[in-house]
């Protein structure tokens, strides 16, 4: 099969046919029709330790292809989404149904704390194994992954609104409604209008938030954000003058942008950091501000969505009008663009550009 290989951190995607075994048992082959290019995926050689060569990517959905034997959730041909936190389903949080929090999750960049992979890599070329990148690798025609991670999605989605729905969508939407637990009335920011952050700017407005200002430098991407439910876009060196604000959702994650989230929101207010910060980087707070203003600091890994749970909310909003996840995707290409989409996202020229394996 075809797949966008990263032979080197911080080298270009060479586009190659590898090999891929079959689905073992408890395993599911999907083939994949569309995937997205997320930023997480671009920075996990360079900043998160993930070995290479690597077939990348995270975002995706397709159809099942072949099933392992006592598979029995999926079967060929259903539509599905790639979950890139398979959860155990019998650890605690799994139990309590905070399963994107699940205490065996594992990743292929364990490799920098000491651990091995969760299972061999399906993919190789020519007797050298290639490391199966998020546990996914959706930069490529087929993936090979347990049967946890795939969530059945209605054959009437689009294939590129079902790969959104895999990482963007319920990070973003998720973070609003579900971290920050935005409530009707409330004033909120949002800072960096990336596809995260513009999933949680419409996630505010799902949630009935009265005041939404989006916070990114790109006028285009300001722009978007008003059209999507913002009531206010500004430029980040304006974020110093809100205050005063019920939550404020993060979605950048860099210390400087976490400490002005803090000091914009009022006593008893809500900080949600949704972007993904450095290893190294460090937030400083105030230990006798944080006693004393009541203010809370909170993670959001993935949205605090199950994606098993809350797919089906999800895509009732998509189909509602309610949350327009189309308006994210500026095109579809095929895979042999992925180093022209990479160029283009990271300058901000484009915020989504789905790929076609």
């Amino acid at each position: 099969m075809r797949a966008a290989v990263l032979w080197e951190p911080g080298q270009s995607f060479e586009i190659q046919t590898i090999e891929i075994t079959d689905p073992l048992p408890g395993q599911v082959a999907v083939d994949l029709h569309n995937c997205g290019v997320c930023a997480s995926d671009l920075s996990l050689t360079t900043a998160f330790g993930q070995p290479t060569p690597v077939v990348l990517g995270h975002e995706g959905a397709g159809v099942v292809s072949a099933v392992g034997d006592g598979v029995t959730t999926v079967k060929p041909g259903d539509h599905v989404v790639v979950v890139w936190v398979p959860p155990c389903g019998y650890c605690a949080r799994c139990r309590a149904g905070d399963d994107y929090l699940c205490s065996n999750r594992r990743s292929s960049a364990d490799k920098r704390q000491g651990k091995g992979a969760p299972w061999a890599s399906p993919l190789s070329l020519n007797g050298t194994s290639i490391h199966q990148g998020m546990n996914t690798s959706t930069f490529a025609e087929r993936t090979v992954i347990p049967e946890a991670a795939v969530a059945k999605i209605d054959d009437d989605v689009p294939f590129p609104v079902a790969a959104m729905m895999g990482c963007a969508i319920p990070t973003g939407v998720g973070a609003a409604i579900r971290s920050a637990q935005v409530q009707p009335g409330d004033d909120v920011a949002v800072i960096g209008c990336g596809a995260v952050g513009l999933s949680a700017v419409m996630g505010a407005k799902i949630a009935g938030a009265a005041r939404i200002v989006a916070i990114d430098p790109l006028a285009t991407r300001q722009s978007l954000a008003l059209e999507i439910g913002a009531t206010e876009a500004i430029s980040p060196e304006d974020l110093g003058d809100l205050v005063d604000l019920d939550i404020v959702i993060d979605a950048v994650g860099a210390p400087t942008t976490v400490q002005t989230a803090w000091k914009s929101v009022r006593r008893g207010g809500t900080v949600t950091v949704v972007g993904a910060g450095r290893p190294n980087q460090v937030v400083e707070i105030n230990a006798y501000e944080l006693f004393h203003d009541d203010k809370k600091l909170t993670g959001s890994f993935h949205g605090g969505m199950s994606m098993h749970r809350d797919l089906p909310l999800l895509v009732g909003l998509w189909r509602s009008g309610r949350m327009p996840v189309e308006k994210l995707i500026d095109s579809t290409t095929g895979l042999h663009d992925i180093n022209e989409v990479v160029s283009a996202q990271q300058s901000g020229e484009a915020l989504r550009t789905i790929l076609e394996p």
